[in-house]
């Protein structure tokens, strides 16, 4: 019996936006701050409404002397064009922040991130290269940076973009999860199970850990294990087809 491993895509790759703190608020960051509140409530429409507004009102966003913070709105407005589907859009804010805060390392990732969905893998790399650079310890975009490797067939900076981004947060559960594929892909298959023995310990309600744990298993020629393994999944609802 032969299974294929599953590696898991990134779903949401947003950290949570920071938090605006105004002194004076004029009627341009007004409508910044209700496009954050609409954000969180993740209604789209309102949000990008709001931010639009905001840009309408105050088209430099005082950009002297709130840059940093204002660039939030154009990420924010960016973040919430993705969420409906709108990735062009989404990039044409992300740009914009980084032209007004060229040091946004989360506006360079979530660009970075949208280029790798629309398959700019280069143009992605280069963002999450850049947003590294400007945050060496940014998590995420170790993992997101890795997923495009894997993706241009590059399985080696996968695994030490995936290695690095464990080394930051060593309960990075999809980190384990998508080095432990390419361990598989490569024949190295302790390696594979010693990453989703790790995962297992982290969620131990995770099924498709078990079902690439008995994938890893199973091609090492454990059949008893691996068999086990696929049981688990089964009972914790994972659907595996022969």
């Amino acid at each position: 019996m032969r299974y294929k491993g599953v590696i898991i895509p990134v779903i949401c790759a947003f950290l949570a936006m920071e938090t605006l703190v105004w002194g004076c608020v004029s009627p341009a960051q007004e409508q910044v701050i209700k496009g954050d509140s609409f954000l969180k409530q993740e209604q789209w429409d309102e949000a990008i409404a709001a931010y639009t507004q905001a840009i309408e009102l105050d088209p430099k966003l005082n950009v002297a002397e709130l840059n940093p913070k204002l660039a939030i709105a154009y990420t924010e407005r960016g973040y919430a064009c993705n969420s409906k589907g709108e990735p062009d859009k989404a990039i044409a804010d992300f740009t914009r922040a980084i032209e007004l805060d060229p040091k946004h390392a989360a506006a360079y990732n979530y660009r970075g991130f949208t280029n790798g969905v629309m398959g700019y893998y280069d143009k992605a790399i280069a963002d999450f290269t850049r947003a590294i650079e400007l945050d060496p310890e940014f998590t995420l975009v170790y993992y997101n940076r890795g997923y495009v490797y894997n993706s241009q067939g590059e399985p080696d900076k996968a695994i030490a973009d995936f290695t690095r981004a464990i080394e930051l947060d060593p309960k990075h559960a999809l980190a384990y999860n998508n080095r432990g594929s390419i361990y598989i892909d490569k024949g190295e298959y302790d390696k594979a199970i010693a990453d989703y023995t790790r995962l297992i310990e982290i969620n131990p309600k995770l099924a498709v850990a078990f079902y690439n744990r008995g994938n890893a298993y199973d091609k090492k020629g454990e059949t008893g294990k691996a068999e086990a393994d696929f049981k688990k999944a089964k009972e914790l609802a994972y659907i595996v087809n022969p």
